[in-house]
């Protein structure tokens, strides 16, 4: 596994002739309930694109690049300790770390991101195409809860700092589980747009933590990795080259 942060460029620059994908974590700073850190997004994200880094030492290795620890958190953002930044913000900060990405020498890029709020979701896609525009690389955008079945679970429509989050952080980070709350499912408008939904999120939950499980968590880890690994085969495939 080529740890970005921790090479020098020269090491870089060598590592470059083995491969030239990087994957790139996204995250965010947001509260997840009463019962885990506001870090999980990111550290879920983290963990999975490391487990997927080490496996494929054994046959193709990829760069993992340090994560960006904030993006776009509406829902939340009345809670303390939700850091959130603007659609506009995120898109343009992501576009320019991709060029940079291409413009230091990797050609295929993964971002793998924990968080998936739709405007969240809309200012990496928006990002990706406009960094598309301006240079020639491969990307992919992959969403970690893509990647799990949620049939998986035992909670139907299980959300945010629910049985599937806090399953993965008691495998992660189970020092960081301060217990397993009761199931909390906050009333939303089907059309509405809302300025503020604060008074309707509760403790911040949006799904079921209360049947989480460690072994439910080493599932739904592996299911992610297996997951991740396809959409860089995906990424770095040669079928999908215009002719």
């Amino acid at each position: 596994m080529k740890l970005l942060e921790e090479m020098s460029w020269p090491e870089i620059e060598e590592g470059l002739k083995v491969t030239r994908t990087v994957i790139l974590p996204v995250g965010a700073t947001e509260e997840h309930g009463p019962h885990l850190p506001t870090i999980t997004d990111t550290i879920q994200a983290m963990e999975t694109a490391r487990t997927v880094a080490q496996k494929r030492e054994v046959f193709l290795e990829v760069f993992l690049a340090p994560p960006i620890h904030y993006g776009v958190c509406r829902s939340t953002r009345g809670f303390p300790g939700t850091i959130t930044v603007g659609h506009d913000a995120l898109r343009s900060y992501v576009k320019e770390v991709l060029i940079s990405f291409t413009d230091s020498g990797f050609e295929n890029v993964l971002i793998l991101t924990g968080h998936a709020g739709s405007q969240h979701m809309s200012a990496l896609k928006e990002a990706c195409q406009m960094a598309l525009e301006e240079r020639e690389f491969r990307v992919s955008l992959v969403s970690l809860f893509d990647l799990i079945d949620p049939q998986a679970a035992e909670t139907p429509h299980d959300g945010h700092a629910g049985e599937i989050e806090t399953s993965m952080m008691m495998v992660i980070r189970k020092d960081l589980v301060k217990g397993l709350p009761e199931e909390h499912f906050p009333p939303r408008p089907r059309f509405l747009i809302m300025k503020d939904v604060r008074h309707l999120m509760g403790n911040g939950i949006m799904g079921n933590p209360a049947p989480a499980t460690i072994k439910k968590g080493q599932n739904f880890l592996a299911m992610a990795a297996e997951g991740l690994i396809e959409a860089l085969e995906e990424l770095e495939s040669d079928c999908w080259k215009g002719r």
